[in-house]
C-alpha cells in the first residue's frame, strides 16, 4: 500500500476520534492528504484561505525551530482555532497536521458578536460549532500529537524500506554483475549510491612515495586525484589501522582532516571503509557530504561489504592476470628452448636468450656477456653501446677468474648498473665458456618473479649451447627470405605463429575457419623446408637477426 493511502486511513481514524477536519500538509503547505471529517465551519476557513483571505499554512511559521508539539494556532478568522502537530521523520520536521476549526468556551460569545463576511454563512457555522473547554482541547492535543508519532514512523519505515531495497539492490548488483565494481572508479560510483547526499568518493592506496589519491568520484573530490595525502589523516594517524568502517561528524573541524580542507573540501560527515585482505588494510575508501550533518549508520555495513566485495575482485583480477602471464612465460619459455635446440650457434643461443628476458618487461633494457673463444655482449632496449661496454669491463672486473665458479653455482644477484639495478644471472656452459644475462628491474618487488625465470632461462640456454658445443643434433633450416615464397595470408598466419597463438586463435583473429589454419601452416612448413613450430621460431629469430646485422 503506498504511503499516502496509509496516512489517510490514519487521518480518518484520528478525524473520527477527535471529530476534527484534519489534513496533512508538507513542508510548503501542499496538501499530502484530503480532508478527513469535513465541517461546514472548517470548509468556511479552508475555503476563505484558498481565497486568498488569510493563510493557514504559511512555510516560514511552519519552519520555526523548536516547535516540537502540538499547538492552538488561529484558523483564520477572529476567535477561531485549529491545532498545527509538526511530523517528524529522521529527526526533522518534514509534514504538518492541521485539525480544525473549533471554537474556545471561554470566546464563543465574543465570537458571535464580531460583525464577519458571508454573515448569514458564517454566524450559522459558528452557531453550531461545539464549544470546547481548556480540558477537551488539551485532550485533543494529545490525540493530535500521537497521530504525528504514527504517522512519523509510518513515513521514517517507508524511507528505511526504499533505502534498504536500494541497498539490497546494489548488493544484488555488486553479486551478479562484476563489470559494476570492476575498477576504482566504478566501485566508487556505486558507493555513491548509498545516499544521495554524499557528493565525493575517493580511493587511497598505498605506492612507493605514500599514501595516493588513485580515484576520484564528484566534482570537488576531482581536484585531489593524485594527491599525497597527509600522514595526520585517520586512519593512517591511528597506532593500528582499524579493520572496519569508522565515522567522522564534523570533519571539516577536526585537524586531522586538513588534507580535504587545503583543497576547498569542507566535509560535514565522512566514513573511510579499509580494503582488507589478509587483515591488513591494504588501501582505503572515503565518503563524505558537504551538507548532510550525519549520515545513516546502515551505511557503514553496505559500504564495507562493496569494498570488500570490490577489493577482492580487484585481487582475483589481478591474480587472474599474473597466472595468464605466468601461462604465456611458461609456453615462450618452451617454444624458446625448442627453437634453440635448432640454432646450435651460441651467439644465437645467448641473443634468444636476451630478447626473452626483454619480452619479460621487468624493466627497460636487458644485456647478455658470454666469454670464451671470444667475448659476446648482447643488449636490448634502453642501454647504450657505451653503458653495454662499461657494464662488460665491469663484470670481467667484478668476477675475474672467479666467474666460472660464480657462473657455476647460478646465484643471482642484485646490482647496480648507473643509476639502474639489475637482476645478474650468471650461467656456466663448459670450461672457459661462461656468462651473465642482466635484467634491468623498475620495481624490486618483482625480483622473486625475475629470478625464476632468469634462472630458467639461463639453464636453459647454457644446456642448448654445452649440446651444440658436443655436435648436438639439430636440422639445419632454410633461411632464404620469408616474404618471397610465403603469400600475404600465410605471412599473416607466421605472424601469429611466432606470437604462440593457437590455431583456434588465429582463426578468430583472422576470421578464417581453423580447417583453412592448418592448410596454411602446412603451406609454410613445406615451403620454408621445416618440421614444426620450434624450428620455424629458430629461422624467425636468425632472419631477424642476420637482418639487424646487415
Amino acid at each position: 500500500m503506498a504511503i499516502n493511502d496509509l496516512l489517510q486511513y490514519v487521518q480518518d481514524a484520528y478525524a473520527s476520534l477527535t471529530e476534527l477536519s484534519i489534513m496533512i500538509v508538507d513542508s510548503s503547505g501542499n496538501p499530502v492528504t484530503k480532508v478527513s471529517n469535513m465541517t461546514e465551519l472548517a470548509e468556511l476557513v479552508l475555503f476563505a484561505a484558498k481565497k486568498g483571505a488569510s493563510s493557514l499554512f504559511c512555510p516560514e511559521e511552519l519552519a520555526v525551530d523548536g516547535w516540537r508539539r502540538p499547538a492552538v494556532v488561529p484558523a483564520g478568522h477572529l476567535g477561531m482555532k485549529s491545532i498545527m502537530a509538526p511530523v517528524f521523520v529522521d529527526g526533522r520536521a518534514e509534514y504538518w497536521i492541521w485539525a480544525g476549526v473549533f471554537v474556545e468556551e471561554e470566546t464563543k460569545w465574543l465570537i458571535c458578536e464580531q460583525p464577519v463576511s458571508d454573515a448569514r454563512e458564517w454566524t450559522a457555522a459558528i452557531e453550531q460549532a461545539d464549544a470546547l473547554p481548556a480540558r477537551a482541547i488539551e485532550a485533543k492535543l494529545n490525540e493530535i500529537e500521537k497521530m504525528a508519532a504514527i504517522c512519523g514512523e509510518l513515513i521514517g519505515g517507508e524511507r528505511r524500506k526504499q533505502r534498504y531495497n536500494e541497498y539490497g539492490q546494489l548488493l544484488k548488483t555488486a553479486v551478479t554483475d562484476r563489470a559494476a565494481l570492476n575498477g576504482a572508479d566504478k566501485l566508487l560510483h556505486q558507493l555513491r549510491k548509498m545516499n544521495e547526499r554524499l557528493d565525493m568518493a575517493l580511493y587511497i592506496e598505498k605506492r612507493q612515495q605514500g599514501w595516493v589519491v588513485a580515484a576520484t568520484s564528484g566534482g570537488k573530490a576531482g581536484q585531489l586525484y593524485g594527491k599525497m595525502v597527509d600522514e595526520l589523516f585517520p586512519p593512517l594517524s591511528f597506532p593500528e589501522p582499524p579493520l572496519y568502517p569508522a565515522y567522522f561528524q564534523d570533519a571539516a573541524l577536526d585537524p586531522r582532516f586538513s588534507f580535504f580542507v587545503r583543497h576547498g573540501i569542507r566535509p560535514k560527515a565522512m566514513i573511510v571503509y579499509p580494503a582488507v585482505y589478509g587483515r591488513k588494510a591494504e588501501g582505503w575508501v572515503v565518503v563524505g557530504s558537504e551538507t548532510a550533518s550525519s549520515l545513516p549508520a546502515a551505511m557503514q555495513p553496505l559500504g564495507a561489504a562493496l569494498v570488500q566485495y570490490g577489493h577482492l575482485l580487484a585481487r582475483c583480477a589481478a591474480a587472474d592476470a599474473k597466472m595468464d602471464r605466468h601461462f604465456m612465460r611458461l609456453s615462450m619459455l618452451i617454444e624458446i628452448g625448442r627453437a634453440m635446440r635448432v640454432v646450435q650457434q651460441e651467439e644465437e643461443i645467448v641473443r634468444m636468450m636476451a630478447e626473452f628476458a626483454i619480452e619479460l618487461a621487468y624493466g627497460d633494457f636487458v644485456c647478455a656477456i658470454l666469454c670464451g673463444g671470444k667475448t659476446v655482449i648482447v643488449h636490448e632496449g634502453a642501454i647504450s653501446n657505451e653503458m653495454a661496454s662499461c657494464y662488460r669491463d665491469d663484470v670481467l672486473r667484478r668476477y675475474g677468474c672467479g666467474i666460472e665458479q660464480a657462473a657455476k653455482n647460478q646465484v643471482p644477484a642484485l646490482r647496480q648498473v648507473g643509476d639502474k639495478t639489475v637482476m645478474e644471472v650468471p650461467f656456466f656452459v663448459r670450461d672457459g665458456h661462461y656468462g651473465v644475462l642482466a635484467v634491468h628491474l623498475k620495481e624490486t618487488d618483482e625480483a622473486k618473479e625475475a629470478e625464476v625465470y632468469m634462472t630458467a632461462l639461463v639453464s636453459v640456454g647454457a644446456m642448448m649451447m654445452k649440446g651444440a658445443a658436443q655436435g648436438g643434433s639439430g636440422q639445419a633450416v632454410n633461411v632464404q627470405m620469408l616474404s618471397e615464397q610465403l603469400t600475404a595470408r600465410e605471412m599473416d598466419v607466421l605472424e601469429l605463429l611466432v606470437q604462440g597463438c593457437s590455431n583456434r586463435e588465429i582463426s578468430e583473429r583472422l576470421f578464417i575457419s581453423v580447417h583453412t589454419v592448418k592448410n596454411h601452416i602446412t603451406n609454410i612448413f613445406q615451403k620454408i623446408g621445416v618440421n614444426d613450430r620450434s624450428q620455424l621460431i629458430a629461422l624467425v629469430y636468425q632472419l631477424s637477426h642476420r637482418r639487424q646485422r646487415h
